[in-house]
């Protein structure tokens, strides 16, 4: 159902945002669900709100354009560089409701199980995303002079547009260091996916740690769509490419994956690429590892940290080739050892993908996190036990 939030509540909304001397917005999926994007953008530049987000932006989509000025990048208990902030608007993240100390809270959600449940809101409303965020910008400017507007709009924007381009720099300068050396970084893949990917490609992400390249990728308003899911879920990525590219067969498609996720969900949905002829390209992140499952065991310093001994998360010995995997099942495939090879595997892989083929890369990537230089495994072998050589 599309519920419209009650007017008095908005109005109120709409005085509170006039009356901020530093509000910030931090959104949501719930955007994204509810097709508010443009509606957003709109409220955002109409008063020059810096927006923020939950896991960088949104978990399984960017509902603002991350290019766009007043993008802020992921919601922090405090964020000093914007002043400090003494209003907060959540608009469909669950998990905007983190306002600091002395701060207001607007909280707008579709989901009225979640909303207030971790802090206690100034004002909170149920309501269609859509709906709420176009009638909050006609109360804003039905309270305030177009100059008034115009003048606040300007002076946050170019204030905002100062911190985000050198946020942007910094994420790009951190992006460069390692890039020329082999294995791939993942900073590296990030600036050569963003030079090769066409602006309307749906772009299926389905590693966890590897989603630190987002931050020099393009998502949101005319630039690449991204489809994703939450923290937890693992090895649906191929599968989705062939949902997406079945749902929108006029964009191309990539589908972003790690070897992990790929060894989750197995092979079978190249098959499905190959006998119904989808021209997706899948990209293999392949370091050899569960990365993000070391990281997260690692993190609690038990024995395997103490001994240096990864127990269950190294993926070589036996290597996996999955360039030929994907040939066994019909799929053309290469494998990327250095980066150099990027900018033209990805353009072939294009090629193939508009001539009506699928196409896998297997990119080799350099491990990062704590123990990724280990391969270390607890060796064992079924054969030596045997009394009988069967």
């Amino acid at each position: 159902m599309h519920i419209r939030p009650d007017q008095a509540d908005i109005e109120t909304a709409a005085r509170m945002l006039l009356a901020a001397q530093n509000p910030l917005i931090t959104v949501g999926d719930e955007v994204t669900a509810s097709a508010a994007q443009k509606e957003l953008l709109e409220l955002a530049e109409l008063l020059g709100l810096p927006v923020t987000g939950g896991g960088t932006l949104g978990y399984w989509s960017k509902p603002f354009p991350t290019r766009h000025p007043l993008f802020a990048g992921q919601l922090l208990r405090n964020m000093p560089m914007f002043g400090k902030t003494d209003l907060l608007l959540n608009l469909g993240n669950r998990f905007g409701e983190r306002a600091p100390a002395g701060t207001k809270l607007i909280s707008i959600r579709v989901d009225p199980t979640s909303l207030a449940r971790e802090s206690p809101v100034d004002l909170g409303m149920v309501a269609d995303l859509k709906l709420a965020i176009s009638d909050l910008a006609a109360s804003v400017r039905s309270q305030a002079t177009a100059q008034r507007l115009k003048e606040i709009a300007e002076a946050r924007t170019e204030r905002t547009r100062k911190v985000t381009d050198a946020m942007r720099e910094a994420r790009q300068q951190t992006a460069r260091e390692g890039a020329d050396s082999a294995p791939v970084t993942l900073g590296c893949l990030g600036l050569e996916l963003e030079a090769a990917l066409d602006r309307d490609t749906c772009y299926v992400c389905d590693v966890d740690s590897g989603k630190s390249m987002d931050a020099v990728l393009s998502f949101g308003g005319a630039d690449k769509q991204y489809i994703g899911t939450g923290p937890n879920v693992l090895g649906w990525g191929m599968a989705a490419g062939v949902g997406v590219k079945l749902a929108q067969p006029d964009r191309p498609v990539v589908s972003v994956v790690g070897d992990g996720s790929f060894l989750f969900s197995g092979p079978q949905p190249l098959w499905s690429m190959a006998r119904y002829q989808a021209p997706v390209t899948v990209l293999v992140l392949n370091n050899k590892s569960y990365n993000n499952e070391r990281n997260r065991i690692w993190n609690s310093a038990g024995l395997q940290f103490k001994t240096g001994r990864d127990m269950t998360c190294y993926n070589g010995s036996p290597d996996v080739d999955f360039a030929k995997t994907a040939q066994a099942f019909g799929v053309e495939g290469e494998t990327v050892g250095v980066p150099g090879e990027v900018r033209a595997a990805v353009d072939r892989a294009k090629r193939a993908n508009v001539e009506g083929r699928p196409y896998l890369l297997d990119i080799h990537m350099r491990r990062d996190g704590i123990g990724a230089a280990s391969s270390w495994y607890p060796a064992y072998s079924i054969a030596e036990q045997r009394t009988r050589r069967v």
